[in-house]
């Protein structure tokens, strides 16, 4: 099983295209995974400062499914990228073996609306889940990269 996350704050642009604020990535199999967690500096739009760190696959197996059953039940925005459907400026990307997840926002001078729409409920799953991943990368991304 090899599984990659990525949680990004940022996503929706305007007459710039988007700047990533925060970011965490968890990358791995059953030996293990590398977790980075990325912060903007202030008054930077492209320098980070940057953690890293592992964990065992037993660590985080019940991150990754709990993603898997939650995120199965979310929807996503139609079409994809048209609109930030979760309203925290923040896209999951989960893959794991046969299944993938992806929610966007608009990247720039184009704005759509989406077909989809998530509920009050759906939000604050997602906002959860959100939470969750920071934790992740608080806890375990704490060396300098």
């Amino acid at each position: 099983m090899s599984f990659q996350i990525v949680l990004r704050e940022g996503i929706r642009g305007g007459f710039v295209g988007p700047t990533t604020r925060y970011a965490v990535q968890i990358q791995g199999d059953k030996s293990g995974a590398t977790v980075t967690q990325s912060t903007l500096k202030p008054d930077s739009r492209t320098d980070y400062n940057t953690m890293a760190g592992g964990a065992s696959f037993e660590d985080l197996a019940d991150l990754v499914q709990t993603l898997k059953d939650q995120l199965s039940k979310l929807p996503t925005e139609q079409p994809p990228g048209s609109e930030d459907i979760y309203d925290l400026d923040t896209s999951i990307v989960f893959a794991c073996d046969d299944f993938e997840w992806c929610n966007g926002g608009p990247g720039g001078c184009a704005q759509g609306q989406s077909s989809v729409q998530a509920t009050e409920e759906q939000k604050e799953k997602f906002k959860e889940l959100v939470e969750l991943l920071k934790g992740v990368g608080q806890n375990y991304a704490v060396s300098a990269a």
